[in-house]
C-alpha cells in the first residue's frame, strides 16, 4: 500500500464539523491513511486514543469514535438506532446498493441472513474440514523445504481464496486475479482503483450468476440463485450483492487475522514453543489471539436524534465502532494488550456482536485451527527474516501487507 506522503496529508480535506459536536470533542484520527496504522503496529494507534469515551473525528467525512467495550457492544445490539446501512462513511467502497446481509436491518436482515445460516453452521464447516486441511497441506508442505517464505504471499493469501472460491465455485485458478481485485477494493486509497475493482468483481460475479442459473452445481452462487426470500426468489440483483460480500468478506478477514497471528508467534518463541508442544491450546490460543489483534473497525449510522455515552447525537451521525478499541479495553480486559491463553473468560467481540455478527466465524476459526496445527507440525521454527521491515494497513479491516518469515 501506498504511504501518504507529505503533500497528500497537507492537501487532505477534513470535514466540516457539525454545530451539535462540541469543540472540546474535535480531533484527527485517520485509521485509514494515518501512518501511525502502517507501521505494523496498528493496534498501538488505537490504544492511544483510549482514556476519551468518545471523541468527534473530521477524517473520512467525520464520524463518532466510541473507544469503550460496553458502548460499543451497546451499539452492535441496537440496529435499530444504529443502522447498518452506509449513509457516508467510514470507510465504505462505494457499492452502489446494500450489501447483503450486512447493510440490512432487521427485520430484513434476519430473512437473507438465515440463507447463509446453513452452509456456515458448525455442522457445516465440519463437514468442510478434510478439504480445508488438504488445502492448508497442499499449500504448507512445498515450504518446508525452502527455509523462508512471504507469509502473505505463499500461504495467507492463497489459503483462504482456494477455500471460499471453492465454495462460490469460482475456478481456483484465477485466484490471483480475485486477489488483486480484492486488495484493490478494500486497501486502496484511490477511488478510481476501487472503482474499477468493484466493476471487475461484479462483472465476474454477475456472469458467474448467469451461468449456474442456467446450469445449476452445488456451490453457494446455485444455492442463492434457489433461495426464496418472503416466498419468493432472490433478484439476480440480490444474489449478486450477497455474493459480492461473501467475495469480499471470505478472501481478506482469514488472511488478516493470519498475519497477525503468525507475526506474533514468529517474534514469540516461548508462546509459539508452547503450541507446539501442545496442540490442544490452540483453539483457546486462537481465541485469545483474535480477541488481542481484532482487526476490523466498522461503522454505523444513527436513525434518530439520541443522547449517548454523553454526547447528543443527530441522525444521519456516522459511528465508528473499533473491534480493537473493544477487545482491548481494560475496563472489560484484564492487562488487555498482554497474550494470555489460559484467558478466562474471553468474551471478545472480533467477530462482531449483536444481529449482525459475522456469519462466517465458524469456518474462520477451523481456517485458524488448522493452519496452525499443520504448519506448526511441519515447521515449529519460525522467525521474521533478518532486516525484516513489516508494514500493515488501517481501515475496515486491518491486515499486514508483508511477513517474510525464515526456518532452519
Amino acid at each position: 500500500m501506498t504511504s501518504v506522503d507529505e503533500t497528500s496529508a497537507a492537501t487532505k480535506v477534513e470535514a466540516a464539523v457539525p454545530d451539535h459536536v462540541p469543540p472540546e470533542m474535535v480531533r484527527q484520527f485517520d485509521f485509514h491513511e494515518d501512518p501511525a496504522f502502517m507501521t505494523g503496529r496498528p493496534f498501538e494507534a488505537l490504544d492511544a486514543v483510549r482514556g476519551e469515551r468518545i471523541f468527534w473525528s473530521t477524517d473520512n467525512g467525520g464520524h463518532w469514535v466510541l473507544t469503550e467495550a460496553a458502548d460499543i457492544r451497546a451499539v452492535y445490539q441496537a440496529p435499530d438506532t444504529f443502522s447498518s446501512h452506509p449513509v457516508g462513511i467510514p470507510g465504505g467502497q462505494g457499492w452502489p446498493r446494500k450489501l447483503i446481509p450486512e447493510e440490512l436491518d432487521p427485520p430484513e436482515h434476519g430473512k437473507y441472513r438465515q440463507i447463509l445460516a446453513l452452509p456456515s453452521s458448525p455442522g457445516s464447516i465440519k463437514f468442510m474440514s478434510d478439504g480445508v486441511r488438504q488445502t492448508c497441506v497442499n499449500l504448507v508442505e512445498p515450504l518446508v523445504d525452502r527455509g523462508s517464505c512471504e507469509f502473505l504471499d505463499d500461504f495467507a493469501r492463497p489459503y483462504p481464496t482456494t477455500i471460499f472460491t471453492g465454495i462460490l465455485g469460482i475456478p481456483v485458478a484465477e485466484s490471483a486475479k480475485f486477489l488483486k481485485w480484492n486488495h484493490d477494493l478494500l486497501h486502496s486509497h484511490n477511488p478510481d482503483t476501487q472503482v474499477a475493482a468493484g466493476g471487475n468483481i461484479a462483472g465476474y460475479l454477475g456472469q458467474l450468476i448467469e451461468e449456474r442459473t442456467a446450469r445449476p452445481t452445488d456451490d453457494l452462487i446455485s444455492l442463492l440463485i434457489g433461495s426464496k426470500v418472503d416466498g419468493r426468489l432472490m433478484t439476480k440483483e440480490e444474489v449478486l450483492d450477497t455474493a459480492f460480500l461473501m467475495f469480499m468478506a471470505g478472501l481478506d478477514t482469514v488472511t488478516a487475522a493470519l498475519s497477525f497471528i503468525f507475526n506474533y508467534l514468529a517474534t514469540h518463541d516461548d508462546a509459539r514453543r508452547r503450541l507446539v508442544d501442545d496442540p490442544d491450546l490452540i483453539p483457546p490460543a486462537i481465541e485469545e489471539l483474535l480477541r488481542f489483534h481484532a482487526f476490523v473497525n466498522p461503522g454505523r449510522y444513527l436513525t434518530k436524534d439520541i443522547e449517548f455515552a454523553g454526547v447528543q447525537m443527530k441522525k444521519g451521525d456516522a459511528v465508528l465502532v473499533s473491534t480493537p478499541l473493544s477487545t482491548r479495553d481494560p475496563a472489560e480486559f484484564a492487562d488487555p494488550t498482554t497474550v494470555d491463553f489460559e484467558r478466562s473468560p474471553n468474551h471478545h467481540i472480533a467477530f462482531g456482536a449483536g444481529p449482525h455478527r459475522c456469519v462466517g466465524s465458524h469456518l474462520a476459526r477451523r481456517e485458524l485451527e488448522v493452519a496452525l496445527r499443520e504448519w506448526l507440525q511441519r515447521i515449529p521454527d519460525f522467525h521474521l527474516a533478518e532486516g525484516a521491515v513489516i508494514t500493515s494497513h488501517g481501515g475496515g479491516v486491518m491486515g499486514l501487507e508483508r511477513l517474510p518469515l525464515v526456518w532452519p
